[in-house]
């Protein structure tokens, strides 16, 4: 029993994490979209020229982009992992009523 609950203590971090860089993913886009704004209206006012603030625009966006898609997916990927973890410890778990082959008491084909 001591290992099911390791597994299911690792299952549930796991769910902690994925929902932490999802959150952080989604943060990074909200601050980049928040930088770009930044960025377009100091253009506006006259506080930078064409090419330097379409470079910082570009630069900014594309790196919210990268770093949020990034986390997210980095969340995604530790949720499906955590799943594949919990099934194949449900999986394993012996069943208690088992019959020949795992079957249940009384329900042997043949």
């Amino acid at each position: 029993m001591e290992r099911q609950a390791r597994i299911a203590a690792k299952v549930e971090h796991a769910r902690v994490v994925e929902r932490y860089l999802q959150w952080l993913g989604w943060s990074v886009a909200v601050l980049g979209a928040l930088g770009v704004m930044a960025f377009a209206a100091a253009w506006a006012d006259g506080s930078l020229g064409m090419n330097q603030a379409v470079s910082l625009i570009l630069g900014t966006a594309l790196a919210a982009i990268l770093s949020g898609a990034t986390a997210y997916g980095a969340g995604v990927s530790v949720g499906l992992g955590a799943e594949r973890l919990e099934l194949a410890a449900l999986a394993a778990r012996p069943a208690r009523d088992a019959g020949p082959a795992g079957y249940p008491a009384g329900d042997v084909p043949g």
